[in-house]
């Protein structure tokens, strides 16, 4: 095989293995000229939606909007709600527009079944959780540990497993959120069942 065939060979297999073309870049699309535009600025781009909001709360505190998170997560009523889910955009009231925005799975909770068939009711206990690991604050983020105990109850004495959890915050100020301070995610260790 000629030493140039075997170079270029290797060149076409290399740049086809690491996923480069040796063709030219394709040229941009053109633009529609069927999209509205609205003022100025980049079009296609929605504009951030502030979140729903908890009537008379100044989501000043980062420790306390992470409390009124998890307590809105971890309560429930099944002679109320129509799914666990209820609970959770209860939560969203103390999150922040990305978290409010993500799909949560919260609708499919096998126990929910068994809670309306007992007619349970779910209140949950809160207190912080000092983490010696926790980060310290800054003027735009913040993390907060708080521990939650929960049983639930239903009619006729019938009574759950008592499930206790850490939950962790990781909360943020201002932005499109508005200038108090919400939870962008959050994370849930089982802390054991009694």
């Amino acid at each position: 095989m000629d030493a140039r065939i075997r170079v270029t060979t290797a060149v076409a297999i290399t740049l086809a293995v690491t996923g480069c073309a040796t063709s030219p870049p394709p040229t941009p699309p053109t633009p529609s000229i069927n999209r509205p535009t609205t003022g100025t600025g980049p079009t296609g781009v929605a504009a951030p939606v502030l979140p729903s909001t908890q009537p008379g709360f100044s989501y000043a505190d980062p420790g306390q909007v992470c409390r009124r998170f998890v307590t809105a997560l971890y309560s429930a009523d099944t002679r109320r709600d129509t799914g666990p889910a209820e609970a959770y955009q209860r939560a969203m009231r103390f999150a922040s527009s990305t978290l409010a925005e993500q799909s949560a799975a919260a609708d499919r909770d096998g126990r929910w079944a068994t809670w309306a068939h007992h007619r349970v009711h779910l209140t949950a206990e809160v207190e912080p959780f000092a983490d010696p690991q926790q980060p310290a604050d800054n003027g735009i983020t913040a993390r907060r540990a708080i521990r939650v105990t929960v049983t639930p109850l239903g009619e006729g004495g019938w009574r759950g497993w008592t499930e206790h959890s850490i939950a962790d915050c990781a909360l943020i100020r201002g932005g499109p959120d508005g200038p108090g301070w919400r939870v962008a995610g959050y994370e849930i260790r089982q802390a054991g069942l009694r």
